[in-house]
């Protein structure tokens, strides 16, 4: 018994599809073979920070004192990520007075 899951462009939403290699991460790309564009299947399933408590959580952690990079070891994300988050977060961050 074979399952088959269709995939549809962003694009055009044409169902021509086909499988062409893999990214840099190991996740597999297509092409459309209609308006030739290359895609990953959905970006919110292969990487999870943005989700809103992943953010939250590294939020939390700035918040309580963790430094950046022991934010990225610990969720294992990139430095860049942290420092987004923290650039587009509404909250303000005072240092600690000594």
């Amino acid at each position: 018994m074979k399952i088959g899951i269709t995939f549809k462009c962003r694009s055009c939403l044409g169902t021509n599809i086909k499988k062409n290699g893999h990214k840099y991460n190991e996740k597999q790309n297509y092409f459309c073979k209609v308006c030739k564009r290359q895609f990953i299947d959905n970006h919110a399933l292969t990487y999870k920070v943005w989700h809103s408590d992943s953010v939250n959580k590294v939020l939390l952690m700035l918040i309580r004192g963790l430094g950046i990079r022991d934010i990225v070891e610990v969720e294992q994300i990139s430095i860049k990520k942290v420092l987004l988050i923290l650039v587009n977060s509404e909250k303000l961050f005072k240092p600690k007075e000594k």
